[in-house]
């Protein structure tokens, strides 16, 4: 499956509304305008009919934050002007651009006199583009504030089974949290083949990784411990997919899942599994830096290769690559490390050693390390190494 890269190289993006909902109940209308929005890549992160009670659009539109509303005020549960008025009282509240089945001069006064930004009949193309480009100078000056108060997301990657990348996803979670309490981080299994990060942590999964992506747009405060449960007083664990789950989930799921998170957390560490799979093409446009883990022996080194050369064949921006060795012997570092560095054109982000006597306690005491310990400090530093630029992934994804 091919990755879409539109998310971080298609200089076109940037010129648009990239989150859109549609408030639409003309079947036709509403076609044309996600084809439209199809063309340029922006994403419809909701869809819902426009006579829909008003309390339900608005928290809609509270919940996934849409740039650019589409709305069918003709066709709404309450006048227009009551109606513009409720939803710009709602907290994100979005440009409207109100649209009609045909040119009615009535209709497009009604509309422009209630509050909507724009006004579009059928036929939807090209008007729409003239609309957007309109639209997307007036987001374009609000959009680096919003985005300075985004989490990033760090996805992981392990280059075969073995290699210790949920392992180190935990204690690197832990560390964060330890360093700075204030910070909020999340460890997010989204290992669709062998999940495995509620057992590190020594928790029982309440609601898990696919319940999750199911129940995304009645995420709120009340319900969200069942989804996300705490660890510890900064660090929340989604536990993995249930056994069975085969496909990543719908792409508008994962946008609007993300966009939670990044709102709610200052970090998040998503284990990803191993190899690429179609499942990690899915969700690899969402991350800021990739770590991939590997192992200092034959086939892992390979699988690193391996999936080195595709993520750049398809487009993955190289610099956003970090990669991590853990030790499995006591091979002499500097001869390997060196070897390894030239054979991928890339420095060593971290170096993991082997410390079974800490892992061994871990694996009792819900991933407390020594500080002072060999494992200790490398956790420690990869985690400070990975905090360095707080800002970095939100100004990407804004993009």
């Amino acid at each position: 499956m091919p990755l879409d890269t539109s998310r971080f190289e298609t200089p076109r993006q940037t010129a648009w509304p990239w989150r859109a909902g549609l408030v639409v109940d003309d079947a036709q209308l509403a076609g044309e305008i996600a084809a439209a929005l199809a063309e340029v890549r922006a994403t419809c992160v909701f869809q819902v009919q426009a006579s829909a009670p008003l309390s339900e659009i608005n928290a809609l539109i509270e919940r996934d934050r849409p740039d650019l509303l589409f709305v069918e005020l003709a066709a709404t549960s309450v006048p227009s002007r009551q109606w513009m008025n409720s939803v710009q009282t709602a907290d994100g509240v979005p440009v409207v651009a109100a649209v009609h089945a045909s040119p009615d001069p009535e209709h497009m006064i009604a509309a422009l006199r209630a509050g909507a930004n724009e006004f579009l009949s059928q036929p939807i193309q090209p008007a729409i583009f003239d609309a957007m480009t309109r639209i997307a100078a007036r987001l374009e000056s609000t959009r680096p504030a919003v985005a300075l108060h985004q989490g990033r997301i760090i996805g992981i990657v392990s280059a075969k089974g073995g290699c210790g990348a949920t392992t180190l996803a935990c204690h690197v979670g832990m560390a964060l949290g330890n360093a700075d309490p204030s910070r909020k981080v999340l460890v997010a299994d989204l290992d669709y083949q062998s999940p495995a990060v509620h057992r590190l942590c020594h928790i029982t999964p309440g609601k898990r990784a696919g319940e999750t992506f199911d129940s995304v747009r009645r995420l709120n405060s009340s319900n969200w411990a069942e989804f996300f449960m705490p660890l510890t007083s900064s660090l929340d664990i989604l536990a993995g997919p249930e056994a069975g789950s085969t496909s990543a989930p719908e792409p508008w799921r994962i946008e609007s899942l993300f966009r939670h998170l990044t709102r709610s957390y200052s970090l998040v560490l998503a284990d990803l599994g191993r190899h690429l799979t179609p499942g990690t093409w899915a969700f690899l446009q969402h991350v800021d830096e990739l770590l991939v883990v590997a192992a200092p022996d034959v086939l892992a080194l390979y699988q690193t290769r391996y999936i080195l050369q595709t993520l750049t064949g398809r487009g993955f921006d190289r610099n956003r690559i970090r990669l991590v060795l853990n030790l499995s012997d006591n091979t002499p570092r500097d001869f390997w490390i060196e070897s390894i560095e030239q054979m991928f054109e890339m420095k060593i982000f971290a170096v993991i050693p082997t410390d079974k006597a800490t892992l061994a306690g871990t694996q009792r005491d819900r991933l407390v390390f020594p500080a002072d310990s060999p494992f200790g400090k490398a956790v420690i530093k990869l985690a400070e190494r990975l905090t360095k630029n707080e800002n970095a992934g939100s100004s990407r994804r804004a993009a």
